[in-house]
């Protein structure tokens, strides 16, 4: 891969994690602008609130965070 596509990748890569946190941000808006926050305090199958799993995709896409580099991901608990 040469540098020129390396950069391409990259820059890809962040335009996709940037509209990712976009519509983030919609649904977040939806969510309290229809009054289903209550819904979301509720458990997932993966967390205690389900807020936790809309607030690990905004860390995920944070380029300036290294948090979720630690983490693993749910499929692997899998049986």
């Amino acid at each position: 891969m040469d540098m020129k596509t390396e950069i391409n990748e990259v820059e890809s890569l962040k335009h996709r994690l940037s509209m990712v946190k976009e519509d983030l941000d919609i649904i977040r808006k939806f969510i309290y602008q229809e009054e289903l926050n209550k819904h979301f305090e509720r458990q997932s199958e993966t967390s205690d609130e389900c807020w936790t799993n809309l607030n690990n995709i905004e860390i995920a896409c944070d380029l300036t965070s290294d948090e979720s580099l630690g983490w693993k991901s749910y499929k692997t608990n899998e049986n």
